[in-house]
């Protein structure tokens, strides 16, 4: 019987054994990935599953059915953003569009490794962990676990943010960043008109992002030119 179909508060009701600190561990981690992989699949899967355990956070803050409309924008932002990588992926030029300083003895531009990004995306999930145990750094009237996603979905946007020029993974960083202030704003205020604000604001933002995206990937491959010897 279609009575009998569960909904999505059937769903998050099942979900319940994540609320609490199960759900900032696993926010703090698909964080954790998105900063380390830019693969664009990989990435954006994290994402998804970001929001949908976000939402769990939310609900710990916010009436349930305020919560859902995070869920719904969170999913949203992640359809617009893989048809725009989809499209950025076909029409990009098989030669690397790369912008980093020259390194004259390897003869090719300098990048961030994946071992110097994990490092950094460990430090920064470590120092979110000692700060949100800290309560000379606690939020004011947020939840400790709350806390904790908080400080790993700014600190890991920041981090997107300074590692990156692509418009895909740094708007990945906006949209972390735009997360952790929803759960903090969210905590102390609880306005239907603002709940609005905001998620036509993460939907303005995943829209920018995708239109810096497929024109990143329509230009032409440049490469930085090595510095005349003097």
């Amino acid at each position: 019987m279609l009575t009998d179909f569960p909904t999505l508060f059937d769903w998050i009701e099942r979900l319940s054994f994540l609320r609490g600190l199960p759900a900032a561990y696993i926010v703090l981690l698909t964080g954790l990935i998105i900063a380390v992989v830019w693969d664009w699949r990989l990435s954006l899967m994290a994402l998804m599953v970001q929001y949908v355990v976000a939402t769990l956070l939310f609900v710990d803050v916010l009436e349930p059915r305020l919560a859902i409309v995070k869920l719904f924008v969170g999913l949203f932002v992640c359809l617009i953003l893989y048809f725009a990588a989809r499209q950025a992926s076909a029409s990009q030029s098989p030669e690397p569009r790369t912008t980093g300083k020259w390194d004259e003895r390897a003869g090719r531009p300098q990048r961030t490794t994946l071992a110097f990004r994990t490092f950094l995306a460990l430090a920064v999930a470590l120092t979110a962990l000692a700060l949100s145990g800290r309560a000379g750094y606690r939020l004011p009237a947020v939840p400790s676990h709350v806390n904790l996603a908080i400080y790993g979905l700014v600190g890991m946007g920041l981090l997107l943010l300074a590692l990156t020029t692509r418009p895909l993974t740094a708007g990945m960083g906006l949209l972390m960043i735009m997360t952790g202030f929803e759960l903090f704003y969210n905590t102390l205020e609880q306005s239907t008109t603002m709940l609005i604000l905001l998620a036509g604001a993460n939907l303005i933002l995943a829209l920018t992002v995708s239109y810096l995206a497929q024109l990143s990937s329509s230009r032409p491959p440049t490469i930085t030119a090595p510095w005349p010897k003097r």
